[in-house]
C-alpha cells in the first residue's frame, strides 16, 4: 500500500505525538550523571575500550529500537481496535434479489 504525501505527514505527526507523550524530562541528577559519564569516555585514552563500548551501545540501541517499534505497533493496533469499537460500521443490507440467488 502506497501512502500519499499528506497521509505520510499525518502518520509522522501521529507517531511524533505518541513519542512526545512518552518522553520524560531527565532530572538534574540524571543530566549530571550522563554528562559526567560522557566526559569520562571522552577523556579515555584506551581506544580499544572505547571501541568495545561503542559496539555494545550500538547493539543495545538496536535492541531497544526493536522493542520500541514492537510496542508502538501494538499500541497503534489497540488504538485502532478502540476506535473501531467506538465507531462501528453498519453493514449495508443485501438487495432483495440476493436472497434467492445465493
Amino acid at each position: 500500500m502506497k501512502l500519499g504525501n499528506g497521509e505520510v505527514n499525518a502518520v509522522n505527526t501521529a507517531e511524533k505525538k505518541s513519542m512526545d507523550e512518552l518522553l520524560v524530562k531527565p532530572s538534574l541528577e540524571d543530566e549530571l550523571y550522563i554528562e559526567n559519564k560522557a566526559r569520562e569516555i571522552m577523556a579515555s585514552d584506551d581506544h580499544e575500550d572505547t571501541a568495545r563500548l561503542a559496539v555494545a551501545l550500538m547493539k543495545q540501541n538496536y535492541a531497544q529500537g526493536q522493542v520500541l517499534r514492537h510496542c508502538f505497533d501494538k499500541i497503534h493496533g489497540l488504538e485502532a481496535k478502540i476506535i473501531c469499537l467506538q465507531n462501528p460500521v453498519k453493514q449495508p443490507e443485501r438487495p432483495w434479489w440476493k436472497f434467492w440467488t445465493s
